[in-house]
């Protein structure tokens, strides 16, 4: 509900007449129409009462026609849509008309410098800051993006040295690609030490050459020997060129099916 119908667009005559408020008494409704909060809030139905002194949201109801979750901290709240949980509004508290303002441009500056911490943000800008303190500040997609936990469990049997068994993984395709036109790479893990290779490739058909090459360069520069390369089902690591490059090395492969 709005007491001011400039507010509403466009205003059109209310199926209901009246409204009751907290002291018993009623009061009349002039009017309805709908009205945009945000770029991504938009409410029909608000009801034109020109004997308010302030402008009313009814959480239930916004939740129930936006399909919403509100959540509310000491000094705002948020919305979010229910099935996407993507932030479509934000409301602060109103301590006056300016600290509202710099409160706005907090949250806007800690969105626009991708989820910036607050205490960063004062560093930046502390005129914003002068009467707001950083703790009153929490970002539900910061505290939830800092999560940790662990889905894997520590192993501790490694190979015992180096390049015997080599973990291989291929990734992409990328929605843009490198200056030179790659779309996809081929990672090489060595299984002891945990150091990575990283190959760029145009198609994914080039694991076989690239491994070769590889797999020269560590006979070569580190005289040392591969055993096991182990990767996923990929149809890459299938390839009868490959298959028949590891029977004639004496490398065996491990197909680690269904594991990222």
């Amino acid at each position: 509900m709005t007491f001011d119908s400039r507010q509403v667009s466009p205003l059109r005559p209310s199926s209901q007449k009246i409204v009751s408020t907290t002291n018993g008494n009623t009061t009349p409704v002039i009017g309805e129409g709908s009205l945009t909060l945000t770029d991504t809030l938009n409410l029909d139905s608000i009801l034109v009462v020109p004997s308010l002194n302030y402008n009313l949201l009814s959480v239930s109801q916004i939740t129930a026609t936006l399909s919403c979750i509100v959540i509310f901290w000491p000094e705002f709240c948020v919305f979010k849509d229910i099935q996407t949980r993507q932030m479509i509004g934000c409301a602060l508290m109103a301590d006056g008309s300016e600290g509202e303002k710099k409160k706005s441009k907090i949250w806007l500056w800690h969105r626009r410098l991708g989820h910036a911490s607050f205490g960063y943000l004062k560093k930046l800008f502390p005129s914003l800051f002068a009467k707001s303190d950083i703790s009153g500040f929490r970002c539900d997609i910061c505290e939830l993006a800092k999560s940790h936990h662990a889905s894997f469990p520590l192993i501790l049997n490694k190979s015992p040295s180096p390049f015997m068994v080599m973990h291989s993984d291929v990734w992409g395709p990328s929605k843009v690609p490198t200056l030179s036109g790659s779309r996809w790479f081929v990672t090489f893990i060595d299984d002891c030490t945990r150091m990575t290779w990283l190959c760029l490739m145009k198609t994914k058909d080039e694991v076989n050459l690239l491994f070769k090459k590889f797999h020269k360069m560590i006979e070569t520069q580190y005289n040392a020997k591969v055993r096991v390369l182990r990767s996923d089902n990929g149809g890459e690591y299938q390839s009868s060129d490959l298959q028949k490059y590891l029977e004639e090395h004496g490398i065996i492969h491990h197909t680690c099916s269904n594991t990222p």
